[in-house]
């Protein structure tokens, strides 16, 4: 059974889950919380992931995904049920690419304003 290291907390995870409840694989994925934080790399996700990052997807031939766009990706071509998740249209695909660099965006800014001490902020 494939291993998503996640957390409620990320919205990269939240799109990632989106996909594999819409294609019927929400229950054939296991989840594990995994504690991905910005500031300090995780090592045993690195093992794993070299960005230490989530989602990670480990999959069952031992191989590993990361990025949610390539987790999705996984999922749409995984399962025929549900609705095809990256239809044959760049627009779509342009819609997603700018919901993820809107994230891509945010994210950095959240963790430089909120997280960082003022004194190690640039």
């Amino acid at each position: 059974m494939p291993l998503l290291h996640w957390s409620p907390r990320s919205p990269y995870v939240r799109k990632v889950m989106v996909a594999l409840h819409e294609k019927g694989l929400a229950s054939v994925v296991r989840t594990v919380r995994t504690h991905a934080d910005p500031m300090i790399p995780h090592e045993g996700l690195m093992a794993l992931n070299p960005l230490s990052k989530i989602p990670t997807l480990e999959l069952d031939d031992g191989s590993v995904l990361f990025d949610s766009h390539v987790i999705c990706r996984w999922a749409d071509r995984t399962s025929a049920s549900g609705p095809h998740l990256f239809p044959e249209n760049p627009l779509a695909e342009r819609d997603e690419a700018l919901g993820t660099g809107l994230l891509d965006i945010a994210l950095p800014w959240l963790v430089e304003t909120r997280l960082r001490p003022e004194a190690q902020r640039s």
